[in-house]
């Protein structure tokens, strides 16, 4: 009180001394002014007056585009945002609304909210600037301009006084028919490549429209550790290998046949069937067994980039943005976000330990360690959605949700320089305890929704639905039949997930939003067999069918919306096997580009002796349901992207990368000139460049290379190559090769089609031709590749010189009638003198 009344005092002691110099003239008063900005700090910033002018400027682009096309606007105010110490102002102007005036003179007027996705509405980022997308709805001329009110900023030092302002007004015009124009909709575009041509890692950010056909993948299948585009196993962008062609083997495991006193026995590595293989910025990684050892190999050459020490599980993408940025590292305060960035890492996991690599280099740039205060330190189940720094996951007795971002204190996760260990407890968003299961196992961690909405714990026969947001329990319910862990899967993208009844042989799809049960399929009671169904890598979807690869040799496809059954495979015969057909059981089951490609053959959770033979990678078509080809060698495959297919070989150890290879054409003529009017003969070869067919070569010495052969004598072929088959060993096949278009240039620049021709089963062709001018010809060998290879071309030149001249043949003399009667004459007296001599002599010795 005595405090306010002081207060008081004061106030109507200075209202009287202002009375007292009223009189004092303006300069003074400016004088006096001013003079109070420098000795009192706590109003303003030193020498600027209050309130500071403000100017605003806003932008369209671009300035003609059609109606529902999308403009980018950006505003800026000036000067930049800054405290009394001039210090930047992290959280901007704020009170921003734009208004967008019509053709028809109505307005659109409204709060903006940067494009960033990290300010509220109205509000600019830390440099007094705001960028966001606008679709105008009519045709016509159109303007827009912002206000932004007075306002204040103030912090310890004092406080800064922001006047009011009005920006330009921008126009534009909004056409009926959209035009190539603006960030969204311009020009020029990046046509997909074609499929015969060849493009390679790293794709250049101007071919955006490329990201269709270049998805990674993070690594998926059961039990795996990311929520990500690739978790089901089906790689939704780009093609998938149409033929089995192998483009490099790697050896990566002990395999194959013992031999002797073991019978048909085979080394093994049981770990690699549930392998993920991550595949990024072109490139495959892939623990190296029995070592703490990973390795990085270019996917398209087979060319082995690094060994780096760790193990990892699958690849990730940590995005960069400005609240990301900024938590990670509270000492660099940003003056603006220019946008978001990804950072790709290799994670993985020691005991309590998570590890990040990165993945250029493979050194180890960050680690966090578990905490031990007060909480279980073992981490049961978890997973990390990627592109983001979200993470969720239980121990025996807590569910967790952390937020990576917030683990690091002092250094930046973004900048990856140098290795930084922190604990990991500091990113603890909140922890629940887990609730009581009816039987002794405690709950886990199951999968998460699309939204990021909803997490599932299940208990193999119980399921919980928690919201991610805070951890309340939203639904749960206990099914009445036992389920066993590899009985049940979450399907990614679709909020769905799948619990498989062995009593009925039947699948069931619920909510993973409300646990409700959408769907049960039909029974598959009358094939035994299917009844063995496990979830081992067996199942993937696209969104709308559900494929299930079965022990009864079938793979089915169940429509997602309804549950019904779409198609089927037909089995493949085999009295090798006790079900008497080739199975389907760790089929690892992935889908690409509108093909599915599973693993067919024995158990591999089993060494029986004999083992059953010709294990082999199937490819079906997706959409009906065919056998399109099928791949011997037991080839189980563990990732897709780029057109390849990464797989294991469970007969030899190697790892494979299947699709389309390089190849080398070649064609060659005579060296010297021939003249006008000669036939030539045309020959060269089409031959495999790949990395396996180059190994191949140099060590079974093929003379010229492996050839290039017909799509379909792949499989055979490939099985004869590099599957060792012993039947086509001892008896090589005779596959059909490849077309090749032969063209010449003519001298005089005129381009002639010579025919196409097929190489043989040695990679050669050949073509006789008779050039029809003379001069310096180019002749063009071209084969335009095929679902095995990628195209090539061979040139050579051939010369064409003037026909030789022939001689003349000697001329007879020329006679008239006179000349011939007189040589007849002379003839026949001639002939009368020889006559009449042999007659006197025969007279005389008579």
């Amino acid at each position: 009180m005595k405090n306010n009344k002081k207060t008081l005092t004061t106030i109507a002691n200075l209202k009287r001394r202002q009375k007292a110099v009223c009189s004092l003239s303006l300069i003074l008063i400016l004088t006096a002014t001013i003079m109070m900005a420098f000795s009192q700090p706590g109003l303003a910033q030193v020498g600027v007056p209050q309130p500071e002018k403000t100017v605003g400027y806003i932008s369209v682009a671009p300035k003609v585009l059609g109606v529902g096309q999308t403009a980018t606007v950006n505003l800026w105010v000036l000067p930049l945002p800054t405290t009394y110490n001039y210090v930047g102002y992290f959280k901007g102007f704020s009170g921003i609304t734009v208004t967008f005036v019509k053709p028809d003179g109505t307005k659109d007027t409204f709060k903006p909210v940067d494009g960033t996705g990290m300010y509220a509405p109205g509000q600019t980022e830390a440099t007094g600037s705001l960028y966001f997308f606008y679709a105008p709805d009519k045709p016509g001329n159109w303007s827009v301009s912002f206000t932004m009110p007075e306002q204040n900023v103030t912090d310890a030092s004092g406080t800064v006084i922001y006047a009011a302002c009005t920006s330009n007004t921008a126009y534009f015009t909004v056409l009926p028919e959209p035009v190539n124009a603006g960030l969204l909709n311009g020009w020029p575009w990046s046509p997909l490549p074609l499929p015969s041509v060849y493009w390679s890692y790293p794709i250049s950010s101007n071919n955006r429209e490329w990201s269709q056909i270049s998805g990674e993948w993070l690594g998926g299948g059961f039990g795996t550790a990311i929520y990500g585009g690739t978790r089901t196993r089906w790689q939704s962008y780009g093609p998938g290998p149409n033929t089995g062609h192998t483009v490099w083997k790697q050896p990566l495991s002990a395999g194959g046949l013992i031999g002797g006193d073991y019978g048909s026995l085979s080394y093994y590595t049981a770990g690699l069937r549930f392998a993920r293989v991550p595949i990024m910025e072109g490139r495959v990684f892939i623990n190296i067994p029995n070592t703490n050892n990973f390795e990085c190999i270019d996917l398209r050459t087979g060319e082995i980039y690094y060994k780096a020490a760790g193990q990892i599980t699958v690849g990730l993408h940590l995005p960069g943005n400005p609240a990301a940025q900024a938590s990670y590292d509270p000492s660099v305060r940003l003056e603006s976000s220019y946008g978001s960035y990804i950072t790709p890492v290799l994670f993985g996991h020691s005991g309590t330990t998570w590890n990040f690599y990165d993945p250029f280099t493979g050194t180890l740039k960050m680690s966090f360690y578990n905490y031990t205060g007060g909480s279980p330190a073992t981490f049961s189940t978890y997973q990390l959605v990627d592109g983001t720094t979200l993470a969720y996951g239980t121990t025996s007795k807590y569910l967790y949700f952390w937020n990576l971002s917030k683990i690091t204190a002092t250094s930046t996760i973004l900048t990856l320089t140098g290795v930084i260990t922190n604990d990991w407890s500091k990113g603890i968003e909140w922890t629940r305890p887990l609730p009581v299961p009816i039987s002794a196992r405690s709950p886990s961690f199951f999968g998460i929704s699309s939204d990021l909405s909803t997490i599932v714990v299940y208990n193999y026969h119980q399921y919980w639905g928690y919201s991610a947001k805070d951890g309340t329990l939203l639904w749960n319910f206990t099914l009445t039949y036992p389920v066993a862990t590899n009985e049940e899967v979450d399907l990614y993208g679709v909020d769905r997930f799948i619990v498989y009844d062995p009593t009925e042989v039947t699948f069931h799809c619920y909510s993973m939003l409300n646990g409700t049960l959408l769907w049960t399929s039909p029974s598959f009671k009358d094939s035994p067999w299917a009844s063995t169904w496990t979830v081992y890598q067996s199942e993937t979807n696209d969104h709308d069918k559900l494929y299930l690869a079965f022990p009864d040799g079938i793979i089915r496809a169940l429509s997602l919306k309804t549950g019904k059954l779409v198609w089927e495979t037909t089995p493949i015969p085999s009295t090798e096997y006790t079900n008497n057909v080739v199975p389907f059981v760790y089929a690892c089951l992935t889908l690409v580009g509108g093909n599915l490609y599973a693993y067919a053959g024995y158990s591999l959770g089993y060494q029986i002796n004999p083992i059953p033979r010709f294990s082999r990678l199937v490819c079906v078509n997706a959409t009906t349901g065919n056998i399109t080809w099928i791949l011997n060698g037991a080839v189980l495959p563990l990732a897709a992207a780029y057109g390849y297919v990464i797989g294991w070989g469970i007969f030899d150890g190697n790892l494979y990368c299947i699709g389309k290879g390089p190849t080398k054409t070649t064609v060659e003529a005579p060296l010297t000139a021939i003249p006008l009017g000669e036939s030539i003969v045309i020959k060269g070869s089409v031959m495999d460049m790949s990395l396996a067919a180059q190994d191949y070569a140099s060590k079974v010495r093929f003379p010229n290379g492996v050839p290039a052969v017909a799509d379909e004598d792949m499989s055979e072929w490939m099985d004869y190559l590099y599957m060792q088959n012993a039947t086509l060993l001892n008896n090589p096949p005779n596959p059909r090769g490849v077309s090749v278009r032969l063209t010449a240039v003519y001298p005089n620049g005129s381009v002639q089609d010579i025919g196409t021709v097929t190489t043989d089963s040695s990679g050669i062709f050949k073509k006789m031709w008779t050039p029809e001018t003379e001069g310096e010809y180019m002749i063009y060998a071209t084969f335009e590749g095929s679902e095995s290879y990628w195209p090539s071309y061979g040139a050579t030149a051939i010369g064409v010189t003037e026909a030789p001249v022939q001689p003349e043949a000697p001329q007879a003399p020329a006679y008239n009638t006179i000349d011939l009667v007189i040589i007849a004459a002379v003839a026949v007296v001639a002939v009368l003198v020889v006559y009449t001599i042999y007659a006197v002599r025969k007279l005389a010795r008579k």
